[in-house]
């Protein structure tokens, strides 16, 4: 699984972030992946935040608050982007904007856009079983959903914003 999560990560490292509208429309439909949300928002205004109308919703400021310090939690260098979440999905496009909208379901989600514009966030993904360049990997999501984003975050850091 590290090699695998190296070359994922190398394949992240050389692609270019992505406002939520061009990563939906990048993301074949159907497509099952992995993505990451980047920031460059400082750790600060997540623990400044009201807590979620929605308790099935992430408190940020509770969640942060907790994490902050924390050895192996990923911490943002100076103003750089830096990786707050990462998730999965069987319908990636799909799952990818249910981490910014903001639903009364009792589904949890982060529903970032309940107190920051979406233009705050940057994307990266990678699709499942596909060959583009910029972001398929030949993998099954089936192969790899088990392990790959624990293993991921266990080798590079934790996102602040992670629960589990």
């Amino acid at each position: 699984m590290l090699n695998k999560i190296e070359r994922i990560s190398s394949l992240l490292d050389q692609q270019n972030y992505r406002t939520l509208k061009e990563a939906r429309s990048e993301i074949p439909s159907r497509a099952s992946g992995f993505y990451w949300i980047y920031t460059k928002l400082p750790i600060t205004e997540f623990i400044n935040s009201p807590k979620p109308n929605n308790p099935a919703h992430v408190d940020f400021s509770l969640m942060s608050s907790a994490h902050q310090g924390l050895k192996w939690v990923i911490e943002q260098n100076g103003s750089e982007h830096w990786c707050i979440y990462n998730g999965k999905g069987t319908n990636l496009k799909d799952r990818l904007s249910a981490a910014f909208t903001n639903t009364d379901g009792q589904t949890g989600k982060l529903a970032l856009t309940r107190h920051f514009k979406e233009d705050d966030f940057q994307i990266k993904f990678i699709v499942c079983s596909n060959n583009n360049t910029d972001y398929g990997v030949s993998e099954s999501f089936d192969c790899i959903q088990r392990d790959l984003e624990r293993v991921w975050r266990l080798n590079y850091g934790w996102p602040l914003l992670c629960r589990t």
